[in-house]
């Protein structure tokens, strides 16, 4: 790293400093980059299910049904729809299931 020192006729100096890096260093950093930006193309051997969503794990899996069963059960608190209403939509339950990659989803439960 070099340290570039700059004096002018008024009292203000400033301290530059700059980076010593060659093309091949800055090639190899731009080439690692787009590395980690290509994803990995993956066909997940099981269905998705009418959850609709793909989820790093169970416990993400749970975390979002939870979230959708206290949303209706909100509304329903609040008025918003009709406790047969609450009873159509909302879900009772869920299964799942995991694809050989480690990814999660399942179906909604509904009586």
């Amino acid at each position: 790293m070099a340290i570039i020192v700059l004096f002018s006729a008024s009292v203000d100096t400033r301290v530059i400093t700059a980076s010593a890096k060659t093309p091949a260093t800055i090639t190899a950093s731009v080439k690692a980059k787009a590395r980690k930006k290509k994803k990995h193309k993956h066909k997940h051997n099981v269905p998705k299910g009418n959850i609709g969503k793909w989820f790093k794990s169970r416990k993400a899996l749970k975390k979002h049904v939870d979230k959708v069963m206290k949303y209706w059960a909100d509304k329903e608190e609040r008025g918003e729809i009709s406790r047969e209403e609450y009873y159509k939509k909302c879900p009772c339950g869920y299964e799942a299931w995991s694809c050989s990659c480690g990814r999660w989803t399942g179906n909604f439960k509904y009586d």
